[in-house]
């Protein structure tokens, strides 16, 4: 009895941190995706300078956000959403739109895919 017991609990413990890492990486991408909508909206709106400094501003809060899903999510995604990051405030500063607005939708596909991928499909499983 003991041993079922002991059982249901690490299966209830295993489901509590799936559960917590879904949430957590659910979190992550909806509140990056409205800030990269943000910044889309704010491209032909603001200057080079404001949109420079938002992008850096997003850039920060992505750093520590990455410290809390690394935790959850594979190495390698994270690093390309890092690099993509990094390379939008130096697109606004120099003005180049085009660029910045595909880093944008990239940084956005990526963001999905990790969500997507977290989810327990039988194609994310096997």
């Amino acid at each position: 009895m003991k041993r079922v017991a002991l059982c249901v609990a690490i299966l209830l413990a295993i489901f509590l941190l799936c559960t917590v890492s879904l949430v957590t990486v659910s979190r992550y991408q909806h509140d990056f995706t409205q800030r990269i909508q943000d910044l889309e909206r704010a491209v032909y709106q603001e200057t080079f300078e404001s949109l420079s400094s938002q992008a850096s501003g997003i850039c920060r809060q992505w750093m520590e956000a990455e410290h809390v899903l690394i935790r959850f999510v594979r190495h390698t995604e994270l690093d390309e959403v890092t690099g993509a990051m990094t390379r939008l405030e130096m697109l606004a500063k120099y003005g180049d739109l085009s660029e910045f607005t595909a880093e944008l939708n990239r940084i956005k596909n990526l963001l999905h895919h990790i969500y997507d991928s977290e989810i327990p499909y039988l194609r994310n499983i096997f």
